[in-house]
C-alpha cells in the first residue's frame, strides 16, 4: 500500500510549514476585504503563532480538534494571497497546525486560463479512551491472550481476568492529500483533473463470538482509498456538454483478524478469525449536459454507466484444527457489478405567469457476482448447511410534473406529482411503486413577512405479496422491513422570516413528517418526526452584532414484535427528545482598537424506550445526554498590522446510557466487554496567540 506517512513528507513539507493555526480563531474579514482591492498587486494576508492549553483529553471533547494530550501546545496560522496584473494568483491558507487535525492548501494559476491546487488534511477521531482489553497486538491482525490464560466457562471464571486487563485507545487517524489542475482552451473548452488519497489508521471496536460466548475486540484498520476524477467541457452559446470520468479504488493493509478464545467452548476452538473489508474498485464514465433553444425552454441531464469490482482471495472457512479443510466453490467471489443512471429535466415558460417541469430518471444496478453454494461455519465451531450468495439487483424509473404559477406580485404557487416504480431481486417482494403528491405557497404579505408551506404526501405500495427469504434461522411471516413495506408519508413544512426593523430580524423553520406502515404487523408500524426552530438577530450597527435561537426535535417510533413467532404480542415505543439552545454577541470597537466575543450553547437530549407485552410493562432507564459550550474571545488591536488574541473555552458534559454505564469487561457472563463507560466531564480550555498582518 502506498502510505503517506512516508510518501507525503517531500511534497508537503513546506505546505505543513506554513499550515495555519488557531483552532478557536475567528475567520479574518480584514484580509477577505484586501483581496479585493484591485490597486494592490502586493501580497497581502497575515501570520500568526500562539500557545494553546487543555486541562484534560477527553475524547468527546477533543474528538476531531486534534489533541492528542492534555497540556500545552504550539500554534500557528497563515493566510497568503498574491496577486498580479496580468490574472496570475497564488495563495497559501491552512490551519490548526500544531494540532493532530490540521490541514494545509496551496492554490494558484491564472485567471482564465489555468488553476491548480494542493490539499493536505489531518484528522484524529478520537473514538473511545480508554477501553480495557486483556488482548495484545491492539493495532495488529494477531491478538494474543497472555502465555498463563485460564479459560473459563463464563466471564466470572476468567482467574486471570482483572490481571490482565489493561487500558488502550481507540482512535482513527484519517490523511487526506488531494491535488488538481483546471486549463481552459479558447472560449468554449476546459479540462479538469483532481486526484485524492484518503489514508486511515487506528483501531475500532467490534465483536467476535463462539456460539454462546463472545468478547469485544480492538479491530486494526489500515487501508487507503484512491479516486481519480477527469472530465473535459465545451460550452457553446445556447448549450454546453461535460464528459467526465470518476474511478475510486480501495486497498486495504489488513487481510483478516485472528484473536485467541478467552473462553471454554463446545468444539474448544482455540482462536477465531474474521476477514477484513476487501479491495475493491469503481469505475463511472458520464455524459451531461444542459441546453437552451429558445428563451422559454430549457433542459439539462446525464447518462452514466459504471463499474465495481471485487475479488480478493477468501481467507479459509475456518481455522479450527477440530472441524479440518472446508472446502469453497471459487478462489474469489469475482463481484461484478454494473449501474447505469439517466436523468432529464426539462422547464419551460408557458406563460408570463407560468412555468411547468418535467423530469425523468432511470437507475439501475445489475449484479452480476456468480452464485455458487457455500459450506456455512458456524463461529469457527459448526459445519452447518449449504448456502447460496444472493446478489441484490435493483431498478428504479419514474419521473415528476410540477407547475410554478404567481397569483401575485407577492405570492406564488407550485404544485406537482411523481411517481417512482423500483424492481428488485433476491428481497422479499418483487416491486414497490410510490406515488409523490406535493403543493406549495410562498407569499410575502408585507414587506416585512416572508412565508413558505409546503404539503407533501408520500404513498408506496408493494406490487404483488411479500415473501419472507429462506434463511437460517427463518423470520417471522408477518415481519415487513421498513424499506420494502408499505407506507404512507405526510410531510408539512413551514418556514418564515420578519424583518422587525433594518437591525432586527426574526427566523422560524418546522417540519413535521409522519409515516405509517400500516400493513405491517410486526417490525416498524410508525415513525413521527417534529422539529421546529426560532431564531433572533440583532445588529444596531457595524460595531454589534448578537444572536439567539432555539431548536427542538422529537421522534417517535413504534415496533411491534412477537415471542411466539406468530401474531404480535409485544410493542415497543421509541421516544427521542432533543433540545438545542444558542446565544452569541460579537461587539466590535466599543473599546477602542477591542474585539470581544461570547458563544454559548446548551444541548440537551432525552431518549425513553418503553415495552408493552402481554405479562407487564416495562420501561428502560432514560437515556440523557447534556453539553453545555461556552467559548469567550478578545482581539486587541495595538497597532494596524499587529493584534493580540486570547481565547477561552469551557464546556461541561455528562450523559447516562444503561447499555454500557456500569458494565465492567466480567459484567456480562458470556461476553468479555470492554469497560467503556459514558462520559462526564468539565473541561477547560484557553489560547492565547498574535497576529501580524501584511
Amino acid at each position: 500500500m502506498l502510505t503517506l506517512k512516508s510518501h507525503w513528507i517531500l511534497p508537503l513539507g513546506v505546505a505543513l510549514i506554513v499550515s495555519p493555526a488557531g483552532v478557536m480563531a475567528e475567520t479574518d474579514t480584514k484580509t477577505a476585504e484586501c483581496e479585493a482591492c484591485a490597486f494592490d498587486w502586493e501580497p497581502r494576508g497575515y501570520v500568526e503563532a500562539g500557545i494553546l492549553w487543555l486541562e484534560d483529553d477527553e475524547p468527546e471533547f477533543t474528538n476531531y480538534r486534534g489533541f492528542d494530550r492534555d497540556g500545552f501546545f504550539l500554534n500557528g496560522a497563515i493566510d497568503v494571497v498574491d496577486r498580479d496584473e496580468d490574472g496570475t494568483y497564488w495563495s497559501l491558507q491552512g490551519q490548526n497546525l500544531g494540532l493532530g487535525s490540521r490541514n494545509a492548501a496551496v492554490r494558484g494559476g491564472r485567471q482564465g486560463t489555468v488553476d491548480y491546487f494542493l490539499d493536505y488534511q489531518e484528522l484524529n477521531h478520537d473514538v473511545y479512551d480508554p477501553v480495557k482489553t486483556v488482548f495484545s497486538g491492539a493495532g495488529t491482525e494477531r491478538l494474543e491472550l497472555p502465555g498463563d490464560w485460564a479459560r473459563g466457562d463464563t466471564t466470572k471464571d476468567l482467574s486471570g481476568l482483572d490481571v490482565a486487563l489493561r487500558d488502550i485507545d481507540i482512535e482513527l487517524e484519517r490523511k487526506t492529500l488531494a491535488t488538481g489542475l483546471q486549463f481552459f482552451q479558447g472560449e468554449h473548452w476546459d479540462y479538469n483533473f483532481e486526484y485524492t488519497a484518503d489514508e486511515r489508521d487506528g483501531t475500532r471496536l467490534m465483536g467476535g463470538s463462539f456460539l454462546l460466548r463472545s468478547a469485544i475486540l480492538p479491530e486494526p484498520v489500515d487501508d487507503i482509498t484512491h479516486r481519480f476524477d477527469l472530465s473535459v467541457g465545451y460550452l457553446a452559446k445556447l448549450w454546453q456538454l461535460r464528459l467526465a470520468y470518476h474511478g475510486s479504488f480501495f486497498d486495504n493493509d489488513n487481510q483478516s483478524l485472528t484473536w485467541d478464545n478467552p473462553f471454554i467452548v463446545p468444539g474448544d476452538a482455540p482462536r477465531g478469525r474474521s476477514a477484513a473489508a476487501p479491495d475493491n474498485s469503481f469505475n463511472r464514465l458520464m455524459l451531461s449536459g444542459a441546453f437552451r433553444p429558445t428563451r422559454w425552454l430549457s433542459g439539462s441531464g446525464h447518462i452514466a454507466v459504471g463499474r465495481l469490482e471485487q475479488d480478493d482471495s477468501f481467507v479459509p472457512a475456518t481455522i479450527n484444527p477440530n472441524i479440518g479443510p472446508v472446502g469453497l466453490p471459487r478462489q474469489d467471489l469475482d463481484a461484478k457489478v454494473n449501474t447505469l443512471n439517466a436523468r432529464l429535466r426539462l422547464t419551460g415558460n408557458a406563460t408570463r405567469r407560468l412555468t411547468l417541469r418535467a423530469e425523468g430518471f432511470f437507475d439501475e444496478r445489475d449484479n452480476d457476482t456468480p452464485v455458487d453454494s457455500y459450506r456455512q461455519v458456524d463461529t469457527d465451531l459448526f459445519v452447518a448447511e449449504l448456502r447460496e450468495n444472493r446478489p441484490y439487483s435493483f431498478e428504479k424509473n419514474g419521473g415528476e410534473l410540477s407547475a410554478d404559477y404567481q397569483l401575485t406580485n407577492n405570492t406564488d404557487v407550485s404544485t406537482g406529482y411523481g411517481i417512482e416504480r423500483s424492481e428488485f431481486t433476491y428481497q422479499e417482494v418483487d416491486a414497490t411503486d410510490t406515488d409523490l403528491y406535493f403543493g406549495e405557497l410562498r407569499t410575502r404579505p408585507g414587506e416585512r413577512v416572508e412565508l413558505r408551506l409546503r404539503l407533501g404526501w408520500e404513498d408506496r405500495d408493494v406490487d404483488g405479496s411479500y415473501e419472507p427469504l429462506a434463511v437460517a434461522p427463518p423470520e417471522n411471516p408477518l415481519l415487513r422491513k421498513f424499506n420494502l413495506a408499505d407506507r404512507d408519508r405526510h410531510e408539512i413544512r413551514l418556514s418564515g422570516n420578519y424583518y422587525a426593523s433594518e437591525q432586527l430580524s426574526f427566523g422560524l423553520n418546522s417540519v413535521y413528517a409522519d409515516d405509517d406502515y400500516h400493513n405491517s404487523s410486526i417490525g416498524l408500524t410508525k415513525a413521527v418526526d417534529r422539529m421546529v426552530t426560532l431564531d433572533a438577530s440583532w445588529s444596531p450597527g457595524q460595531s454589534l452584532n448578537a444572536y439567539v435561537y432555539f431548536t427542538r426535535q422529537n421522534i417517535v417510533s413504534d415496533i411491534a414484535g412477537s415471542e411466539s413467532f406468530g401474531r404480535p404480542d409485544w410493542f415497543a415505543e421509541h421516544d427521542d427528545t432533543i433540545n438545542t439552545y444558542g446565544v452569541g454577541v460579537q461587539a466590535r470597537e466599543l473599546i477602542p482598537h477591542l474585539e470581544l466575543g461570547v458563544d454559548l450553547a446548551y444541548t440537551r437530549s432525552r431518549g425513553n424506550i418503553s415495552i408493552d407485552s402481554r405479562t407487564s410493562d416495562q420501561k428502560f432507564p432514560q437515556l440523557q445526554a447534556d453539553r453545555i459550550s461556552t467559548r469567550i474571545y478578545g482581539e486587541y488591536s495595538v497597532s494596524d498590522r499587529w493584534s493580540y488574541r486570547l481565547d477561552y473555552w469551557l464546556e461541561h458534559y455528562e450523559q447516562q446510557d444503561f447499555f454500557i454505564d456500569g458494565v465492567a469487561p466480567d459484567t456480562t457472563d458470556n461476553v468479555l466487554t470492554s469497560g467503556r463507560q459514558s462520559p462526564d466531564y468539565i473541561i477547560h480550555a484557553a489560547g492565547i496567540s498574535a497576529r501580524y498582518r501584511f
